[in-house]
């Protein structure tokens, strides 16, 4: 399971927890750590022979990462401890408590060896492998800073957002765009944003239309799944099934958006 941020959207103003029907304020830490590893917590010791993996890639608005472009992988802001405050007893502050969900229901604490991670902290962009499919993702909505800079015309209907996601391709790169238009681009780590080979699978998540589509004269299958929330109401994901039998990647995938 790929999911993109933002986990604690920065736009949303400050966080609150409910407890016994009151609110109070947390830090964005423990926000994270009671709304997004929490519920991983919880899903694997219900299903203690669990063997789904999570990717986890932050966003620019993500309040628990870094806010520049390229981004570093979701991590923990200091040492977790807890505070000997009235009100705070059993919260755990500076962590974003997800190494709790490597131990949940395992008899023994602790990671065996050779066991693979349950959750995986990548990147933002990032290039990683799944079996024998090359997955590329960036969490920024870079199709639509890409339609605001870009000038056409006589584009087929139905062709414009292939088009932007062509640019990703053929140039190797996540963020082809300079100067940047709207992001803190950290140019020290422009090399980040370069694709390192072409992606069998390339993930776009956008405000813009979702769509499933190969690129056109590429071997290579770009997704937009959408938004998961547009404001206080769903969105989309999307859901791919990946056959064995098949010339290329995009003959033997299957790529469902559904509704939330």
């Amino acid at each position: 399971v790929i999911l993109s941020g933002p986990f604690v959207d920065i736009e949303q103003g400050d966080p609150e927890l409910d407890e016994d029907g009151k609110l109070f304020p947390v830090t964005y830490e423990v926000f994270f750590a009671n709304k997004i590893a929490l519920l991983l917590e919880e899903l694997f010791e219900a299903e203690e022979n669990l063997s789904t993996q999570f990717v986890l890639v932050p966003s620019l608005r993500d309040a628990v990462a870094e806010w520049t472009f390229p981004q570093a992988p979701l991590a923990d802001s200091q040492e977790p401890h807890f505070l000997k405050l009235k009100g705070a007893d059993g919260i755990e502050f500076g962590t974003l408590g997800l190494q709790h969900t490597e131990n949940a229901g395992q008899p023994t604490a602790g990671m065996k060896a050779g066991v693979q991670r349950r959750v995986h902290c990548l990147s933002n962009p990032c290039t990683f492998r799944i079996n024998d499919v090359v997955v590329g993702i960036t969490s920024h909505d870079v199709l639509m800073d890409l339609s605001a800079e870009e000038t056409n015309g006589n584009l087929a209907p139905g062709t414009r957002l292939l088009r932007l996601s062509q640019h990703l391709i053929q140039q190797r790169c996540y963020y082809p765009l300079f100067p940047s238009s709207n992001i803190n681009l950290n140019l020290q780590k422009f090399q980040s944003t370069k694709m390192p080979c072409e992606p069998d699978l390339l993930i776009v998540p956008s405000k813009l239309t979702s769509f499933a589509k190969p690129a056109p004269g590429e071997t290579c299958l770009v997704v937009n799944p959408g938004l998961l929330s547009k404001g206080t109401t769903g969105g989309t994901y999307a859901i791919l099934d990946v056959l064995n039998n098949g010339d290329t990647f995009v003959d033997r995938v299957a790529v469902d958006i559904k509704k939330i």
